[in-house]
């Protein structure tokens, strides 16, 4: 997966047009070493309130990243404001040691962040309370806000929709959810090994609404726990079954979920070949 940046500017915060510096230079020397240039609209402009967004979905990117911030600070004028917009956040899942001998990988990279001194810091629906716990000067994007997109369009059709949360550490989101929206809430279950990943089960946990189903989650890497869940769900119900995360990696593509769901939706999308087919908008958009 690659990582994308763009680079915004105005006067002053809340005060004039939005000015784009697009073109932004990255390059790997031949021994490895990653590196960066500014475009040229960004040199000498007085611009002081700076706009930096990372969607970062490799290690070059996190490094881009510090780099790129590294510039900005040398070309910007003394004092200027520099925001971060960083929707999905690089090892949010290592929140916490599962084995002696791991590190603390979340905490790693938040004080990475950190260390850049940014005036705030703008994330997307983060895996856990650890992360916005240790990001400093962080405002959080609710998943409740792209659900509401998502219903309002994609899903405007239907009359009726139940969301469901598909294991445990989902439930706090997807009530906030339901609540925000007025819809209601189902619950299921998933369990891994924690020494291999494997997903080991899952199961509905109660009735289930006779509407629409939506499944609500952060994140989607490979898919195969989803696909799990669908099969159980599939049991239990004949009503369509839609599939909702605020961050799409989807590792294996689209195919293996689209056999199960009758719609797949990601409010940020890794790849940039499958965000027009998982846009919050629908397919035509």
């Amino acid at each position: 997966m690659i990582s994308r940046f763009s680079l915004q500017s105005r006067p002053a915060a809340d005060v004039g047009d939005v000015r784009r510096h697009d073109d932004l230079q990255f390059l790997s020397f031949p021994g490895g070493e990653r590196h960066v240039r500014l475009p040229a609209s960004a040199l000498g402009c007085s611009d002081r309130c700076w706009t930096l967004t990372a969607h970062l979905y490799s290690a070059e990117g996190v490094m881009d990243l510090l780099l790129l911030t590294d510039a900005l600070r040398r070309a910007a004028p003394a004092g200027a404001e520099l925001h971060l917009v960083m929707p999905y956040v690089p090892y949010a899942r290592q929140d916490r040691v599962a084995l002696a001998g791991e590190p603390l990988s979340a905490a790693v990279f938040c004080r990475l962040v950190n260390s850049l001194d940014f005036v705030s810091v703008t994330i997307a629906d983060p895996h856990s309370d650890v992360v916005p716990a240790l990001l400093e000067r962080v405002r959080v994007q609710p998943a409740a806000d792209a659900v509401r997109q998502l219903r309002a369009q994609a899903l405007g059709h239907l009359p009726g929709l139940a969301l469901v949360a598909p294991d445990a550490g989902a439930r706090k989101r997807v009530e906030q959810v339901g609540k925000a929206l007025g819809l209601p809430v189902a619950y299921a279950g998933k369990t891994r090994d924690p020494a291999t990943g494997r997903l080991s089960g899952a199961e509905v946990q109660g009735e289930l609404p006779d509407l629409p189903l939506l499944i609500v989650d952060d994140i989607c890497d490979g898919g195969g726990t989803f696909v799990a869940l669908a099969q159980v769900l599939r049991e239990r119900t004949r009503q369509p079954l839609y599939l909702y995360v605020t961050h799409g990696l989807f590792t294996k593509g689209l195919a293996p979920l689209q056999a199960h769901f009758d719609g797949v939706f990601a409010a940020h999308c890794a790849n940039p070949d499958l965000a027009a087919a998982t846009a919050l908008t629908g397919r035509s958009a």
